[in-house]
C-alpha cells in the first residue's frame, strides 16, 4: 500500500509539474490575437495552434502506452493499484487527445480567417 501511496504521489506531482508548464505560458496571446488582421498574423496563431496540438497528441500517445504498461504488469503485481492507473491513464490520453482536438480546431479557424479582412 506504501508502494501505490508513492506511486500515486509521484504521479501527482509529475502530472502537477507537466500542467504547470504547459498552462506557464499560452499558446498564443490575448495581443496575438486581439491583433491579427494580415494573413501572416493568423498564420502564425494556426501554426502556434497545430504545434501545440502535436505535442498533446504526443502526450496521449505516451499516456496510452502507460496504461498498457499497467495492463501488463505481472499478475502478482496486478491488482487495484494496476487498474487505477491504467484507467487514470487512459482518462489522461483521452482529456490530451481532445485538447489537441480544440487546438486543431483553432488553427483551422485561424486559417479560415486569412482571407478575411476587419471592417
Amino acid at each position: 500500500m506504501k508502494r501505490f501511496a508513492s506511486l500515486l504521489g509521484a504521479s501527482v506531482l509529475a502530472i502537477a509539474m507537466t500542467g504547470a508548464a504547459v498552462a506557464g505560458e499560452p499558446v498564443v496571446t490575448d495581443e496575438q490575437i486581439v491583433s491579427a488582421q494580415t494573413p501572416a498574423e493568423h498564420e502564425a496563431i494556426a501554426t502556434a495552434y497545430d504545434q501545440e496540438a502535436a505535442a498533446l497528441e504526443a502526450k496521449a500517445k505516451e499516456h496510452e502506452k502507460m496504461a498498457q504498461s499497467y495492463r501488463s504488469m505481472k499478475a502478482g503485481a496486478k491488482g487495484a493499484s494496476a487498474a487505477a492507473m491504467s484507467a487514470h491513464c487512459l482518462k489522461l490520453s483521452s482529456q490530451y487527445a481532445a485538447a489537441a482536438k480544440e487546438n486543431r480546431e483553432l488553427a483551422k479557424e485561424h486559417r479560415a480567417m486569412q482571407g478575411h479582412r476587419p471592417m
